[in-house]
């Protein structure tokens, strides 16, 4: 579905702007490929905005400029364009020599140079060359760092003209210090601009204020429906250049690898014809060798045998004089013993007529044991923390049934339900507000929790144990007894090593906190369902847990300072900004502060700073959430997962500033010390309210997990999380551990939904769909449990058509007209029962509604309170996946009214893979139409029936 050869003629003239000269073929494709996808729209540009002068920063090899270059070519265009480039490469495309400049010239020079000019010098020696207002294409594409990137745009936005237009590239690359998208985002508001996503990003800006009508309505943001299809459409015809690109790049590679085979084998060849000469060599050497050895023996055995018979006679001397030796020193220790044995009888004869002396002959008998019994007792108490837990549970048994076969009656022992109940949480001193909050958690599901900060001296012997950190300890628990919550950041991939990655990958299951961190581990094979999203949230009443743990309580402290930072100091960016922040306020730096020494230094600073080891880390997490746990406001660098974070983004109690911006960081601190000063209870309100919504997210995610896993069953997973809200009245079901699928709805689909949608973190449980299944029956409860009368709920494959806001706006509208007399909107349906009966046909504003008695799919539905009462009734006992799926269930019940359109609302994704079933979802696109098909026949007849 969707593509163009699909819509009527009608809906074809909306691609009116696709001109002809998109479909360039370039004659000129170097490696890497990205840049490639971009090619139809350059020459696209060129068509449209006829350009007189084009200037291009950072060629490099050329795929790019020299396409610009064709499109100016072919179309007969008058534009002058400049490639400027040192050739010399940098810190992102790496050094290289002068072979990448001359195949530029090869390819350049027999077609271009009439127009073109190649220019070999750095971007600010160009300057002086161009007069201002003459440009009226800059292709920006050098070093990609943020400040390098903005200096580029910044130094030659006066060379722009009132028809100027900036292309950036790489402007959807977050790796390492690439800060286009960060420019980008700065940029993209305050001009016309259009931005592709695919082949590493081309951002579009219309800097002139005079632009052809088509470029101007392709860079009208308030069409972001439309934007969307000119996306798609230039990404399609870009897709296939990439590839042939790629093809080119390893036919090259290919030819230089045959090359090098047939070389090996020249040299192969003529190594072994000195092999053979070598051996010959080597046996004629070996003939000599062995006849200079056989003589040598002769010689050698002739000498032995005069040796051993002088050894012989030496020996036999030796022995006779050895024997002689050993029968004097016998005799000896014969005569010592025997006046031993003689004042050993004089002893015991005496202590024989002292005892028969005593009263009671067995009192010193006695006392020996009673000796001997304290002994045993202070060397069992000495060994008793080393005896198995094997051995003490069988020598408790043992003891209970030898004191119930004697009468004595047996001790009760508290049991907790289950098994598997008690935890060892292992984290090192750095992230104990981690193993707290988790510690809570699982003492809430009725678990028994143990902390340590290092290997406990007697082993691991709880039944399950969670390590935070797992790379920071020598020894582990075994993996089936070890879930691993992984902290560490994936932009620095020094922690990163196989034997780190094999420690997650065999661990019973492994935990992080950053979607972004899921991402990159998937690429190195560690993925769902082995992995859990579960991010840091805070802790309300801190304190209270504290001393459940068995850490002091927090008292009350007065403040010490304006400013607290901890962490390593070593960075020069952190002590660049620490150094700004001190000439306005009172800081106090701690390079290694951890425990309550931490939390006494966080409680006395009036505002905590989270400054970014690494210039595009990810949000530090668990240092903010421990400060507002304790009740400190939070003062961050914005980080690259961000827009993962936009609760805290609204909340007083924190300030978000640009990464690297001192001055930013010092007005943020300016501000939240007034606020504190003059609104103290606006600030303690944001913290109570952060606290509770993401203490109610890291509660629930654990809990998922938990129940993921098989540690709680399903009663105490319903009556653990009764008290979690409702996430929203429309709301994507999406598993965050499926990164590709849920960034593919957040930013494909998403953004033309043009309304509040929640994403909720679906139940997971196994076989998968029995997750999807508590999932709906989860938020059906809730909906009925806090009187919401009606859910819509999609899942994140779903796609929506162009025209999906305009039908939208229709079908509410003919819903909200119908109350009582639908039961489910259902935006798609794969599959038509045999047995379905059409109840109702309406034409209204161009729709044609359908009224069913049964539906089949779940990919995007409206559900009323009759459908949300059935929903909540699902039972999750009945493991049959051929009855009880969630849309078989429904199919099932009886009197459901079904309501839907001609042609459907929504569509499927093609190209994601089913979280449940394993295939992919290009599958189902002949059932989708076959049961459109099916209920379009329906509808004929039931118009047939009643005469229409």
């Amino acid at each position: 579905m969707n593509r163009m050869t699909d819509f009527p003629v009608q809906a074809r003239a909306d691609y009116d702007w696709l001109l002809p000269a998109a479909l360039l073929e370039p004659y000129h494709l170097t490696h890497p490929a990205p840049w490639a996808g971009h090619i139809p729209f350059a020459a696209w540009l060129m068509a449209v905005a006829q350009p007189r002068s084009l200037v291009e920063l950072g060629a490099y090899s050329g795929i790019s400029y020299l396409a610009f270059c064709q499109a100016i070519a072919e179309q007969g265009l008058m534009t002058r364009t400049y490639a400027v480039d040192t050739w010399e490469g940098d810190a992102h495309a790496g050094a290289y020599g002068e072979g990448i400049y001359a195949s530029l010239r090869q390819a350049h020079d027999p077609h271009y140079t009439q127009f073109s000019t190649l220019m070999r010098m750095r971007f600010d020696e160009a300057l002086p060359s161009f007069a201002d207002g003459s440009v009226d294409v800059l292709h920006i594409d050098g070093l990609h760092t943020y400040e390098a990137v903005r200096h580029d745009f910044e130094t030659w936005l006066p060379k722009l003209s009132e028809r100027g237009v900036v292309l950036f590239h790489d402007s959807n690359v977050h790796r390492d210090d690439f800060g286009v998208h960060q420019l980008w985002a700065e940029l993209e508001g305050r001009y016309p601009s259009l931005h592709f996503p695919h082949s590493n990003g081309l951002g579009v800006l219309l800097v002139g204020a005079q632009q052809p009508a088509l470029l101007r309505r392709l860079c009208d943001r308030s069409d972001a429906v439309f934007q969307r299809e000119v996306c798609r459409v230039f990404a399609t015809l870009g897709a296939r250049l990439e590839v042939k690109a790629e093809m080119m790049a390893l036919q090259h590679a290919l030819g230089d690898r045959q090359q090098h085979i047939q070389t090996l084998e020249t040299a192969g060849q003529q190594r072994h014809s000195w092999i053979e000469k070598l051996d010959g060599d080597i046996r004629s050497l070996e003939l000599e060798r062995e006849q200079l050895r056989a003589h040598l023996e002769g010689s050698q055995a002739q000498a032995q045998h005069s040796q051993n018979a002088l050894e012989q006679a030496q020996a036999q001397a030796q022995w006779l004089t050895a024997r002689q030796q050993q029968q004097d020193i016998k005799l000896l220790a014969l005569q010592q013993d025997l006046a031993q044995k003689q004042w050993q009888i004089e002893q015991q004869t005496q202590q024989m007529q002292a005892l028969a002396r005593q009263l009671s002959p067995l009192w010193r008998l006695t006392d020996l044991l009673r000796k001997c019994k304290r002994a045993v007792f202070r060397i069992k108490q000495k060994l008793a923390p080393y005896e198995p837990a094997l051995v003490r549970r069988v020598r408790h048994a043992l003891r209970r049934k030898m004191r119930q076969a004697g009468g004595a009656p047996i001790p009760a022992v508290a049991l907790l339900p289950g098994s598997n109940r008690h935890y060892g949480i292992l984290a090192t001193a750095h992230t104990q507000f981690v193993a707290h909050a988790l510690a809570r958690v699982l003492r809430k599901a009725g678990f028994e929790v143990s902390l340590f900060q290092d290997v406990p001296p007697e082993g691991f012997g709880l039944d399950m144990y969670i390590v935070v950190c797992p790379q920071m300890f020598k020894q582990l628990p075994p993996g089936e007894r070890r879930i691993v919550f992984q902290m560490e950041q994936s932009v620095s991939p020094r922690w990163f090593t196989d034997e780190y990655l094999a420690i997650l990958e065999n661990s019973r299951s492994a935990w992080d906190y950053a979607p972004a961190n899921l991402a990159f581990l998937e690429t190195k094979g560690i993925r769902y369902p082995h992995t859990f999203l579960v991010p840091i949230g805070g802790v309300a009443a801190y304190s209270q847990l504290l001393q459940d743990c068995g850490e002091p309580a927090l008292p009350e402290v007065e403040p010490g300072c304006d400013v607290l930072f901890y962490g390593d100091v070593n960075a020069p960016r952190r002590q660049e900004m620490l150094q700004a922040l001190q000439r306005q306020f009172s800081v106090r730096i701690e390079g290694n502060l951890f425990g309550d020494a931490l939390r006494q230094a966080v409680r006395q600073a009036r505002v905590v700073v989270n400054i970014h080891y690494y210039e595009g880390a990810l949000l530090e997490t668990t240092r903010v959430y421990e400060c507002l746990s304790l009740g400190t406001p939070v003062v961050t660098e914005s980080s690259a997962d961000i827009h993962q974070h936009a609760a805290l983004l609204d909340n007083p109690a924190l300030r978000v500033t640009p990464v690297g911006d001192a001055q930013a960081m010092v007005q943020a601190v300016q501000e939240m010390l007034q606020l504190q000063a003059q609104a103290p209870g606006q600030v303690q309100r944001g913290l109570a309210d952060e606290l509770a919504r993401s203490g109610q997210q890291f509660e629930f995610m654990v809990l998922r997990a938990l129940y993921a896993l098989g540690r709680i069953d399903t009663a105490q997973w319903e009556a653990l999380t009764s008290s979690q809200p409702l996430p929203g009245r429309c709301m994507v079901l999406s598993m965050p551990e499926t990164v590709r699928r849920r960034a593919h709805f957040i930013e494909q689909t998403l953004p033309g939904l043009q309304t509040e949608v929640k994403v909720f973190d679906g139940v997971r449980y196994s076989p998968g769909w029995l997750g999807c299944a508590m999932s709906y029956q989860y938020l059906a409860r809730k909906a009925l449990q806090t009187g919401v009368a009606q859910l819509e709920i999609m899942e994140d494959d779903v796609e929506m058509p162009p025209d999906y806001a305009q039908r939208r706006a229709r079908i509410d509208g003919w819903l909200d007209a119908h109350p009582g007399e639908w039961d489910i909107f259902a935006g798609l349906i794969a599959k038509i029962h045999p047995g379905t009966q059409v109840l109702e046909v309406q034409e209204q504003d161009g729709e044609t509604f359908v009224v069913l008695d049964r539906m089949t799919s779940m990919v995007h539905n409206i559900y009323a309170q009759p459908a949300l009462e059935a929903l909540a009734q699902w039972d999750s006992s009945m493991r049959d996946p051929h009855t009880n799926t969630i849309d078989s269930y429904l199919q099932g019940r009886a009197q459901m009214r079904v309501v839907t359109t001609l042609p459907f609302l929504v569509a499927h994704t093609t190209d994601m893979d089913s979280s449940l079933w394993g295939i992919n979802n290009h599958e189902y696109l002949a059932v989708i139409y076959k049961a459109e098909q099916d209920l379009r026949q329906l509808v004929d007849r039931f118009k047939q029936a009643q005469g229409r």
